[in-house]
């Protein structure tokens, strides 16, 4: 955990190079009222630790937050309102890691005490809190009325759209160093509101919007889409139609293969009946995924242009 609290604190300390302070207006963002809101939930989960003597709770508490929320998304989306937000958003986002980082070096202290002393000495300046040792300074308490649940659904819905996008470049096979195009259709409010961040962690190298679902279709008949409620979209690239109706070909029938295989095992009354009830229940599992997978891939041979 002390690993994760000095990555932490080395990666946020990078964004934080400019005025941070509370001096002039500041505009935050649903990403800085939802990290707000989760620190608020965290500090909640910490305090029940402590009161049921339940100190593993507490410290997990604090190390998915620090790990799963504040570095794997909060920081990365806080880059790219730094860089391409107004003065008023970069601000915010700035005074926002600051404050975050400091609040959670204090709720850390009573489990980590040395390194988030060290730490805190560096930070409470920034976030314009005083005071000689974070042993005497106020244990963060949780105000339940920053908790924001508008924007948790916000970033939620954005976690979701990122995650879909991964997962489509996964479908592709697709190098994560290599930027595609997001093409999009329908509902792209969400995807306008968060354009840069989306960019940024799904790596994306543009976003192209169609109005016409003719014409979205027409751009990505050769590549997997999705849809999240309203909002279709794909990732673009260049297909060698040949060569992806080959290989499509050759993944078809390894499922099939597959499929007969585990329908063989179940369709066998002795290992029906012999087998202990979870290794069956893990054999018609399996089957189910494989049905579903080679929907897919028959999906995006369908898609596919005719090969030559």
């Amino acid at each position: 955990m002390q690993l994760d609290g000095l990555e932490a604190f080395d990666r946020g300390m990078d964004q934080c190079g400019g005025d941070c302070g509370p001096d002039g207006y500041m505009h935050f963002s649903a990403a800085d009222r939802w990290i707000t809101s989760q620190l608020q939930r965290t500090e909640q989960q910490v305090a029940q630790g402590f009161a049921d003597y339940r100190l593993d709770f507490a410290a997990q508490a604090i190390y998915q937050f620090v790990w799963d929320e504040y570095c794997d998304w909060y920081l990365e989306i806080a880059k790219t309102q730094i860089a391409h937000g107004t003065p008023q958003q970069q601000r915010a986002a700035r005074r926002t890691l600051v404050r975050t980082l400091e609040a959670v070096l204090r709720l850390a202290h009573p489990i980590m005490p040395f390194i988030t002393e060290e730490l805190w000495q560096t930070v409470a300046p920034l976030a314009g809190r005083g005071g000689n040792s974070l042993s005497v300074a106020p244990y963060p308490l949780a105000q339940p009325e920053k908790i924001d649940a508008a924007a948790e659904a916000e970033i939620a819905a954005f976690k979701q759209l990122v995650d879909a996008c991964r997962n489509l470049r996964g479908e592709l096979g697709v190098s994560p160093a290599q930027r595609l195009p997001l093409l999009a259709c329908g509902d792209v409010s969400l995807i306008e509101r968060h354009r840069p961040a989306l960019q940024a962690l799904a790596k994306v190298s543009e976003v192209k919007v169609f109005a016409d679902e003719a014409a979205w279709k027409a751009a990505t008949q050769s590549a997997p889409t999705t849809a999240l409620g309203a909002t279709q979209f794909a990732l673009f690239v260049e297909v060698d139609a040949a060569a992806e109706h080959a290989r499509l070909g050759k993944e078809v029938q390894r499922l099939q293969a597959e499929i007969a295989k585990a329908q063989g095992k179940l369709s066998n009354a002795s290992f029906v009946d012999r087998a202990p009830a979870a290794v069956v229940a893990q054999e018609q599992e399996r089957l189910s995924d494989f049905q579903a997978l080679l929907v897919k891939v028959q999906e995006q041979i369908a898609r596919l242009p005719t090969a030559p």
